[in-house]
This record gives structure tokens, sequence and C-alpha cells, in this order.
């Protein structure tokens, strides 16, 4: 083997994945991150004495994980114990209904017979199994995939898997068709939100994160997901990759990179792991033309909350009653939601050092919309303390017990991340951005490669982690490695 030289801009998990892959291979692997930490949004947080993810808080879809590691030569589970979360997340209805998701088959068609009735709790086995049908398809034939041309995708194989699982067809049209129950048609589709993305603008083959649910399970990590960003990066350095901190970048060409400092480096391939937008606006020499378009962004808010709340599990889902005008306020409308579908995350439940003896680590994350609405303080206030109001009404929650408090709205995720119109989901996963039309994993302006959630296959921390899959092939097509 011929070594090569790498230079890898953003130690987000995508960049770092890469940095693992490319050094494990004997290549010579440099990795910039302008912030002084790893993981970009997926890393750990402190507020008061609790500890938190900053991003992500669900673990899904085990397999990219456990590939990566073995494509190491290492056990995930060796590096990183993890733990099945059962239930899968406790669900909150305006009517006062709720239900405790599970993967147990039996269980979760007696919970969904109890909350709506026989004909729907007979309709979920055959449900599951069909999305577990369309997650067998379009994972290796659709997303585990470089689309070098459209032509890839236009194959008859591959038009027939679409027209067979009804791909392209309206994600929440299709839930509606199998659910008769208002609730179950939110539960089955909300997961689209996980991408910045409605259900009612979202594909049926987003029905897949569903089936990663409901199917596989939600799994929490020991240490967190904050700490799987730093298990990678000690991955990459236990290879010889060097990862240099707090060291920003301001222009990036085919083959070498120009920090702020000045200091130009050269290698045989330059990898880009900054938000696409961003990174073709203010680092590329020859930005694109083609004009992307954002997912919605998110409201977070971190407390050190004294106390328990026994009423949450660890993961919490809230709807308001208007579910989709809720959806609609946020991606139609731009402005803020009223009575707004909100996520609870109390790892405290599962994981005692989060926070210490008599403490909550309570974690909100209200979707809102991104930079494209410039929101008045006072519309924040309003949003705020109408989920306030609504977890002590359904969990017991006393404002007066929050011992320390953290936000991070749109603007930080533009400021700290450089997160395009402050999308905290990055670029949006619609229809016209999936598949072969998502952008693509090289530059054609620059020759400059990509890798992260602005790339294919797509956002969410599986996705990012098989985009480290594909560039990684992608340099092998190309004969660089």
């Amino acid at each position: 083997m011929n070594p090569k030289s790498f230079i890898i801009v953003g130690a987000g998990f995508g960049g770092l994945a890469t940095a693992a892959r490319l050094a494990h291979r004997g290549h010579q692997v440099t990795l910039l991150e302008k912030n002084g930490y790893v993981g970009g949004r997926n890393r750990r947080h402190q507020v008061g004495q609790c500890h938190f993810d900053l991003g992500p808080t669900l673990l899904m879809m085990l397999d990219p994980f456990r590939k990566l590691f073995s494509d190491l030569g290492e056990r995930m589970e060796d590096r990183i114990p993890v733990t099945l979360c059962d239930p899968s997340y406790r669900v909150f209805w305006r009517d006062g209904s709720r239900l405790d998701a599970t993967t147990n088959v039996a269980a979760m068609t007696d919970r969904i017979r109890s909350l709506a009735g026989d004909t729907d709790g007979a309709q979920y086995p055959t449900f599951l199994k069909e999305l577990k049908a369309l997650y067998e398809e379009s994972i290796p034939h659709f997303v585990r995939k470089n689309y070098i041309s459209p032509l890839d995708f236009a194959k008859p194989a591959q038009l027939k898997r679409v027209v067979k699982h009804k791909m392209l067809s309206n994600l929440a049209k299709q839930v509606e068709k199998r659910f008769k129950d208002p609730r179950l048609r939110m539960l089955f589709s909300f997961q689209t939100m996980y991408l910045g993305l409605s259900p009612y603008d979202a594909p049926f083959v987003y029905a897949t994160l569903a089936y990663m649910e409901y199917g596989e399970g939600i799994f929490y990590p020991e240490g967190g997901l904050g700490g799987m960003s730093e298990a990678l990066a000690d991955l990459a350095k236990e290879r010889g990759a060097e990862i240099r901190l707090s060291s920003p970048v301001s222009r990036v060409e085919e083959n070498s990179v120009t920090l702020e400092s000045g200091e130009t480096l050269t290698a045989d391939a330059v990898i880009v792991n900054a938000d696409m937008p961003y990174a073709q606006r203010e680092l590329e020499m020859k930005p694109s033309n083609r004009q992307l378009r954002s997912s919605c962004s998110a409201h977070m808010i971190y407390m050190d909350y004294e106390g328990e709340l026994p009423g949450l599990e660890h993961h919490n889902v809230f709807f308001g009653a208007r579910f989709k005008d809720n959806l609609d306020s946020l991606f139609h409308d731009l402005k803020m939601p009223s009575d707004p579908a909100f996520y609870v995350c109390t790892a405290s439940k599962t994981d005692r050092t989060t926070a210490p003896a008599g403490r909550t680590s309570l974690f909100i994350l209200v979707p809102v919309p991104n930079l494209d609405l410039k929101v008045r303080s006072d519309e924040l206030a309003r949003m705020e303390k109408e989920v306030f109001d609504r977890l002590s009404e359904d969990a017991g929650f006393d404002p007066a017990r929050v011992r320390a408090i953290d936000r991070r709205g749109p603007q930080e995720w533009k400021d700290e991340l450089n997160l395009d119109r402050g999308a905290a989901f990055g670029i949006s996963a619609d229809l016209f951005q999936s598949a072969f039309m998502r952008p693509q994993n090289k530059s054609s302006e620059t020759g400059a490669y990509y890798v992260g959630a602005s790339t294919v296959p797509g956002n969410g921390l599986p996705m990012v982690l098989i985009s480290a899959e594909l560039v990684e092939q992608r340099l092998e097509l190309e004969g660089v490695i």
C-alpha cells in the first residue's frame, strides 16, 4: 500500500469516523477543528452539577456503529457498552392519554388495543412487518450507496423496489391509511422530526425511522452519546491521526487548506465535515450555485433540577392538541408554534452519573423555525412558558426547583457550529434533497470531498457513520486510496 495524506476539516462525528478509517489503513491524517473540543453537535455539556448530551440523545440503528468498530478491528461493546431503553419512551397526548412504547410486539399490540381499540391494535404487527421489509430494502440499496449518476437510482431493479414499497409516497398519508386513531397517526409519523422534517412533507421511505425504534430499539451508551465522539477521537489517535483543536480553516481547495492563522497545509485529498452550505459559501474558492434548503431548528433547554420527576421516563414525547397545525407553523407559515410538541430527556433515570443524588438532569427540545424567522424575545418566552406549564401539568415539574439552566437556539447553532440559518438538523432531508438528489460527497467546484449530515446519505448519527463509509468507498473508486 502506498500511504497517502489527508486533511479533514471538522471534528464532528463524520470527520472523526473518517479520520479513524483512513488512519487505520495506514494513511497520514490531519484533522482540523475550529473549536476546542471534538464532536460538533454530538458532545458532552455541563450545566450546574448535571451532565448532558448537547445534541442527539437517541441511539438507534446500531449496525453502522458496530460496523465502524469492526472495520477498525474492534468490538463496539468492548469500548462502549449499551443498554436497551424499555420503555423506548413515554408518550403524552393532550387528552391526557399516555402510552409507553416498546419493542415487545405483543406488549405494544396490547397497549395499542387499550388505547385505540381492536382494529388499530390488530393492524400494528402487520404494519411493523411492512416497515421491516421497507428497512431491509432501503438501507442496502438506497442508503449505503454512492450515486455516481442518476441512472444508479433509475435502474429497473431499483425502481421496482421504490414502487413495491411506495417509497416516494407521502409518509403521513400512508400512516393515515393504516391507523384510524389520530394519536397513533402522530405516534408512527413524528419520527421524521429527528431529521427536522415534517411527516406531511416526507416520503414514506422515512418510515424506516419508526422501524428503528419499534423493530430494533432505542439504546443508551455508557457515558452518553457525547462520550461516543470522544471514543471515536481516541480510536483515530490510536491509529496515528493528528487532531488539531482550535484550528479554524479559512479556505479549502482540492489538495490544500489555509488556516485563519495563515498556515497552509497540503495533502493528497481534503475532506470537509463542516456544514455544506457554510463550507461552500465561506471556504470553497468556487462556491456552488445550488441553493440548499435547510431543516427547522431547535430550542434546547438544559436544567439541573432539584428532586425527582417520577412521571417521566428516560425519553418522553409530548404532543400538542393540533399536531398538523404545529408542523405547518414550523415548516410553512414560519411562525412560532402555539401549544408545541416537544421532547424531554431525563438521562439520570438510566445513568445516575449525569446528576448528583437528589437531582435530575432535565433536557427539553422544542422544534422551532430556523433563522429565516426572526423570533422576538416575548414569543420565545411565551413558547417556553407553554412548555413548562405542560410539563408541570403532566409530570409535576416545578420551575422553582431549577438550580441551573442553559439554552441553545438557532443563533447559537449558527454561531458555534456554523450551521446555516441556525438549522440544528442541517440541510433538509426532503424528497428533492434525498438519495441521488442530495448533495453528493465530492465537490464539483473544488474537488474536495464531503462527509457528514450535509451529504449522502443524510441526517442523524447512523447516517453520518454511513457517510464515512461512502466517502472511503469514493476515494477507493477514484483511485485515491
